[in-house]
Formats: structure tokens, C-alpha cells, sequence
């Protein structure tokens, strides 16, 4: 058994000539326990090959939830959404503040959280975590949860166990935070974390400015057990770096010997 959950998101991994049931196989192979983001359609070969779906994105990045006028449209495509995961057995849906304009933080915070309210309930009855996800400035012009304090107060202010933080490492750290600390200080509003080399968005290894080693460390010993999800893109073979990836990432909380990754 595994010591670390570990995910992969197919955006970033998956290429339109790959053989979904060859694809997914080889990632269950190399150690790796669940998927992310997967078209309907290969969602079958997934399951076959013994891989948890995570989540699902729903619309909404750009127009988002920090706009009251865009709340009539967006609600109910988010609600369908959150009914296909619990139909599917998917157990989040990723969704996002929109971008700034001229709106004030503290309005753009109102504004998500009056969304989220609203979907909460239907969340919590369909078993289904909406993952808030903050996004950096410079992949994603005017995002305006562009900082872990907009996503935790947010995800604070709707106050349902339906709705946590997707917490993205590699955004973070491209906006300048601190990552540790506010991630301990606030764990338990924390549903899935994803992570990725900085600045370069590449294999998350030693070479790039993130110390994983000691972030993976102290959040699994704080009780973190959702997934890693491994969202980086790789500039080489990309099961090549995804089997030493998730091999690093395991050393990180594991002795050194002390099992193989199943």
C-alpha cells in the first residue's frame, strides 16, 4: 500500500493518440491511485484499470462565481455538475472565483461565497465536495483568487463540510506566498492539493524553487490524506517522470527501504 495518495490529471498527461485502457494500465502500474479531470468518455477505462476519478472541472474560470450577474447562469451549470460526479461516483468538483475586473477583493469574496452557499446544501446531499481552486496572476491574467486568504476566507464564510479548498502549490508560490504556513494554519479546509515545479510549472523535483521534501512532510504529519495531484508538465517521456515523481514524493514520508510503491 501505497504510504502517499497520488493523482494525475489528464490535461496534463493524457495526448488525444494515447489508448485509454494502455494509458490508464500503465498509471496504475507505476503507482498511482487516482485521476483527475477525465472525459466521459474514457471514464470507463479509468475505473478498469483500478483508478479512483477525483474530480471534475466545472465552467466558470474566467466568469465566475465574484459576479452577481453571472450567478442566474452559472448555478445551475454548476449543480448539474456536481449530479453527474454523484451519478458517476466522482467525489469533487473544482470550481472558481472568475476574473477581477474592477471588482474589490472583499466584493469578489461576497459574491463566491453567496454561490457556494447556495450549492452547499445540494453538495452536501449528493455526497460531493466543491474544491475551491486559487489560481497565480501570471498563467492566468486578472484570476481574482489569486491568494490562499481569498480561498480560505471564502471556503470559512460558506462554513459546509461540502465546500474545501483546493490548495495549488505551484500557483501559490508563483503569487509569492508562503506556502507552509498557511496551509497548516487552515488544513482542515484543504480537500486536495496539487502540485508542480516552480517557476517553470515542470517536474517537481529538486532542480525548481519549491521545497516539496519538507512541505510534503509536515502536511502528511499534520493528517493530510486527500491526494497530491501531480499537475505538471513534462518536457520529457511523461511516464518516465510521472513513475519519479511519484517515487520522490513517497520518499518524502517514508523511510528510506522501508516498501516498494504497489
Amino acid at each position: 500500500m501505497s504510504a502517499l495518495r497520488q493523482s494525475v490529471p489528464d490535461w496534463c498527461f493524457f495526448r488525444q493518440q494515447d489508448d485509454p485502457r494502455s494509458y490508464y494500465r500503465r498509471l496504475r502500474e507505476i503507482g498511482y491511485g487516482g485521476v483527475e479531470m477525465v472525459d466521459p468518455a474514457r471514464q470507463p477505462a479509468a475505473r478498469a484499470a483500478g483508478l479512483e476519478i477525483v474530480n471534475l472541472a466545472a465552467p466558470g474560470m474566467q466568469e465566475g462565481f465574484n459576479r452577481l450577474d453571472r450567478h442566474a447562469t452559472l448555478l445551475p451549470r454548476i449543480r448539474a455538475a456536481v449530479s453527474e460526479a454523484a451519478a458517476e461516483g466522482i467525489g469533487q468538483v473544482i470550481v472558481f472565483s472568475g476574473n477581477r475586473g474592477a471588482l474589490s477583493p472583499e466584493e469578489g469574496m461576497r459574491n463566491c461565497a453567496l454561490a457556494l452557499k447556495e450549492l452547499a446544501g445540494a453538495a452536501e446531499r449528493s455526497r460531493v465536495t466543491l474544491v475551491f481552486e486559487m489560481l497565480n496572476g501570471h498563467d492566468h491574467p486578472d484570476y481574482q483568487a489569486d491568494s490562499s486568504a481569498f480561498g480560505f476566507e471564502v471556503v470559512r464564510a460558506v462554513g459546509s463540510p461540502a465546500v474545501k479548498v483546493l490548495y495549488d502549490v505551484y500557483h501559490l508560490h508563483r503569487m509569492g506566498e508562503d506556502l507552509l504556513r498557511p496551509l497548516l494554519r487552515n488544513l482542515e479546509l484543504v480537500a486536495h492539493i496539487h502540485v508542480a515545479g516552480s517557476p517553470r510549472r515542470d517536474f517537481p523535483g529538486p532542480d525548481q524553487a519549491i521545497d516539496y521534501a519538507r512541505l510534503v512532510a509536515r502536511v502528511q504529519a499534520a493528517g493530510f490524506r486527500g491526494y497530491w495531484g501531480q499537475e505538471f508538465v513534462p518536457r520529457g517521456d511523461p511516464f518516465a517522470e510521472l513513475e519519479a515523481a511519484g517515487r520522490l514524493f513517497e520518499s518524502f514520508v517514508q523511510p528510506a527501504g522501508s516498501g516498494n510503491r504497489d
